[in-house]
């Protein structure tokens, strides 16, 4: 399924905005991408979307253009963050790469060829990694995408659609949304999975990463590369929801938290399209390498 076939946010231009950029903000979330592209036509019929793979790349492509702003603003961004690729043979991609990837399966076309001039088939995968980290090549990326995007307005889009449910099944009061709010401000990389329920209770559904369990493709929220990445549980929190099949979540209008754990029993980072609650993610591989494999073994 390519990027012009999937749906933009049934939002007002503000809302989608704003959620937009709440996703990009947590871009070092993105844990899952090469393997979206290759299941997506699988598992799209007429009468069902698809199920939710990776919640911020399947937000930012399912916003449309609503969301090119803040990934070309993100295509100079440097920080590193988890590799999201199940096999990363080359190249160690950070922020700005990983906004260049969704860019790509949006349906903004490929500079780099020409940045590079270097024909498509001579580029190497590495060249997408190595090129942008000289000079000002990363700037310079940024504004040969915008200057694409002027001469092409019409990138991205797709038809409006149409949410069959009116009403959400349930929604929190601000007064349960100020105490839950506060509830997750007290979470912290590696705490366990018992310390995280004691601080913010039970969860709506929890993904033990049992492929042997037969709920666990209805809950699917560790999704496909979660061995990858030493995780193999996850509790969801909802604040507002409308769909019935949690795989199935719309995060362009329902609002949840997602905890994930490392196979170390250690809180690894939180997805959170819930503007009150700010999402956690590893600040450095260090850190990241210790909540995923422990603390390493000093040498005598």
């Amino acid at each position: 399924m390519s990027a012009q076939q999937v749906r933009p946010a049934a939002l007002d231009r503000d809302q989608a905005t704003k959620l937009a950029e709440l996703m990009c903000r947590q871009l070092p979330n993105v844990a899952t991408i090469l393997e979206i592209i290759q299941t997506q036509a699988t598992n799209v019929g007429p009468a069902k979307d698809p199920p939710v793979t990776d919640d911020v790349y399947d937000t930012l492509v399912w916003l449309g253009p609503y969301s090119l702003p803040c990934l070309v603003d993100r295509l100079t961004d440097t920080r590193w963050m988890p590799d999201p690729r199940s096999e990363p043979l080359l190249g160690a991609p950070v922020v700005g790469d990983v906004a260049y990837m969704i860019l790509a399966d949006k349906g903004v076309h490929d500079v780099l060829p020409e940045l590079t001039h270097k024909k498509p088939n001579e580029l190497r995968m590495d060249d997408y990694f190595l090129w942008p980290n000289i000079g000002n090549h990363r700037l310079r990326l940024q504004t040969a995408v915008r200057a694409w995007l002027l001469k092409h307005p019409n990138c991205c889009a797709a038809p409006p659609i149409v949410w069959a449910a009116n009403a959400p099944k349930s929604r929190m009061s601000a007064t349960e949304l100020t105490r839950t709010r506060k509830r997750f401000s007290q979470l912290r990389p590696g705490m366990g999975p018992e310390q995280v329920l004691r601080i913010a209770g039970k969860p709506d559904a929890i993904d033990s990463g049992n492929d042997n369990d037969p709920n666990r493709w209805h809950i699917s929220l560790l999704g496909l590369c979660a061995n990858d990445h030493n995780e193999n549980l996850a509790y969801i929190y909802f604040t507002e929801r409308w769909a019935d099949e949690i795989a199935r979540r719309d995060p362009l209008r329902d609002r949840y938290v997602i905890v994930f754990f490392s196979a170390e029993g250690k809180l690894t980072r939180t997805f959170s399209n819930v503007a009150a609650i700010p999402p956690i993610f590893p600040a450095t591989e260090a850190v990241w390498q210790r909540l995923m494999w422990g603390e390493p073994v000093k040498k005598k």
